[in-house]
């Protein structure tokens, strides 16, 4: 698979998961709920990587 349909796949699968995709610099900045991550590139982003990452309180 070449890397501009890994990064379309990668772009639907933001989409699917309400997450918006946000060019920062040289990377790109994916904003959803409980998703603030920075990414140097799109392409190989699995669903497990857009998952929420859990905070735990001190």
């Amino acid at each position: 698979m070449n890397h501009q349909t890994q990064r379309q796949q990668a772009e639907q699968l933001c989409a699917e998961s309400g997450i918006t995709i946000h060019p920062y610099g040289q990377a790109w900045w994916l904003l959803g709920d409980g998703i603030n991550r920075v990414v140097a590139d799109l392409a190989g982003l699995t669903r497990s990587d857009l998952r929420p990452l859990k905070t735990i309180h001190r």
